[in-house]
């Protein structure tokens, strides 16, 4: 018998059971279960500016800086989105941010880092923000959209919202939207359509100018399938990839049909519009250049299949691509196996065009061969394995690329716990960064051009770059409420319109 025990058994029983009371009423209560929150917190503090310019003091580009914040806050104002917009009307910087449970957009100047204006948001939206002549619209999955006054004097501590809602036909968007300063471009499930809402006069798509493609009862509507990718749009031309493997390009005004070239396959690369060339990839292991005539400009023959969004400036252009391989499995009858073709990332590579001038003829387009002694194929001037890389800028010889690695580390009872609190809305919300670097490489030959242009970006939240002539330019935000400008010459960009 414990000695314990032993003396209890001599005390009288009151005295026992005032004892067990007594030591009941000491023992720590078992802690209760907490709700993970696997996201990082929100700073509650944050660096000096001269913190973060020191990181990206090596860069062989200017530094500008706008901070949210201010001087006169304890608490930093946590940034959610950074998104660079350039157009016609003028170049400038959204942020959205967390601010004590609320949300709210910033319109600041892309060159003088002065504020346009500040608004609250109705809420966070999974696509990007729609600029056009006179507003900025958010528009999510579901179709329903947001629409801010865009110019109109600053009002301070007032919404700018002037409409909300869903646009007429109850769009249900099966892509991501583009826009232009006119209208705004969205692929519809609705009758496998995409529609163009005028922004010209009011904020609700309404007017004579909306219009749908193709319309009820056009020829050829049979054919015609789900967008799947985001439309690319400038101020002429929308060009979108259709399900059923062609091109299509349609006049952004009034909706009339251009072209629609075929591709010979599936695509996986949404359009890009630049220097009056619509580029897009095909299953087929191609990359085209088309212009919006719906004639070839070029067809590149590429190392795999041509997916993700390409990259366009100053006539480089860098495509990345998956390999296709044979993959053993196991066939239906779960004994036997069987070989599939599967694809896994392959390669970032580095290509040139030129234009040829033709007196009184149209001018010609011609890839630049990186390798000329296999006259059979035009090689890339540089490739490197594709490791979700993403290219930033070019300037000058230099070619400015962020590394990013992140991964999964959510379960589905999280993310929908997350969603519910609105800390979950985009697909990036959703992933964590292990490493983020930006290297700065010789865009002829893909090698670093010196040492100390390897940076660590990890304390940088959100980095952007421009594909701009008028501004070559990186941009950065921190979640703590600062914004960052890395920029060249400003003789030659990065110094406005």
């Amino acid at each position: 018998m414990k000695p314990l025990t032993r003396a209890m058994t001599c005390l009288p029983p009151a005295l026992i059971t005032l004892f067990v009371l007594t030591s009941s009423c000491a023992i720590p209560p078992q802690a209760r279960a907490t709700t993970r929150n696997p996201l990082p917190p929100d700073p509650v503090n944050r660096q000096p500016v001269s913190y973060y310019e020191a990181q990206l003091a090596e860069l062989p580009l200017r530094i500008k800086s706008y901070d949210l914040t201010g001087t006169q806050r304890r608490q930093p104002v946590v940034i959610r989105d950074l998104h660079v917009i350039h157009d016609d009307v003028r170049d400038e910087i959204l942020v959205i941010d967390a601010d004590n449970g609320e949300h709210h957009m910033w319109s600041i100047d892309a060159y003088d880092f002065t504020l346009h204006w500040k608004t609250m948001i109705e809420k966070r939206v999974d696509f990007d923000p729609l600029p056009s002549g006179k507003f900025i619209h958010l528009m999510n999955r579901d179709g329903e959209y947001q629409g801010y006054d865009r110019l109109s004097s600053p009002r301070e501590g007032e919404s700018r919202l002037v409409s909300k809602g869903r646009f007429e036909g109850d769009i249900f968007p099966s892509a991501a939207p583009t826009s232009n300063d006119t209208h705004l471009f969205v692929p519809a499930t609705n009758n496998n359509a995409i529609r163009g809402l005028s922004m010209i006069s009011k904020a609700n798509g309404e007017g004579a100018e909306t219009w749908t493609f193709p319309r009820v009862g056009e020829g050829g509507t049979g054919r015609f399938m789900q967008i799947s990718m985001q439309p690319a749009a400038d101020r002429e031309t929308v060009a979108f990839v259709n399900n059923n493997n062609n091109l299509y390009m349609v006049d952004a005004q009034s909706g009339e049909f251009r072209a629609s070239p075929s591709l010979d396959a599936h695509s996986r690369t949404p359009p890009v519009i630049k220097d009056d060339l619509v580029f897009v990839g095909s299953d087929a292991g191609q990359l085209f250049a088309w212009q919006k005539s719906g004639e070839a400009a070029w067809v590149l023959t590429t190392e795999g299949v041509p997916y993700g969004k390409v990259f366009v400036e100053d006539r480089y252009v860098f495509v990345r691509t998956l390999e296709l391989y044979d993959e053993e499995v196991l066939a239906e009858d779960g004994k036997s196996t069987m070989l599939r073709t599967a694809t896994r990332h392959g390669l970032l590579s580095c290509y040139k065009y030129e234009v040829v001038e033709i007196t009184n003829d149209r001018p010609v387009y011609r890839l630049v061969d990186g390798d000329p002694r296999t006259a059979w194929k035009v090689d890339a001037l540089w490739s490197e394995p594709d490791v979700g890389q993403e290219v930033l800028m070019v300037h000058g010889n230099r070619v400015f690329m962020k590394y990013e690695e992140t991964e999964e580390f959510l379960n589905e009872r999280e993310k929908a716990s997350l969603r519910s609190l609105g800390r979950i809305v985009k697909r990036s919300d959703e992933l964590r960064t292990l490493s983020r670097e930006l290297r700065v490489l010789d865009v002829n030959n893909g090698r670093l051009q010196r040492p100390e242009w390897n940076l660590n970006l990890m304390d940088f939240d959100f980095v952007q770059g421009s594909m701009e002539e008028r501004d070559r330019a990186i941009y950065l935000a921190t979640k703590d409420g600062y914004v960052f400008k890395i920029y060249g010459d400003s003789k030659r960009s990065a110094g406005g319109k």
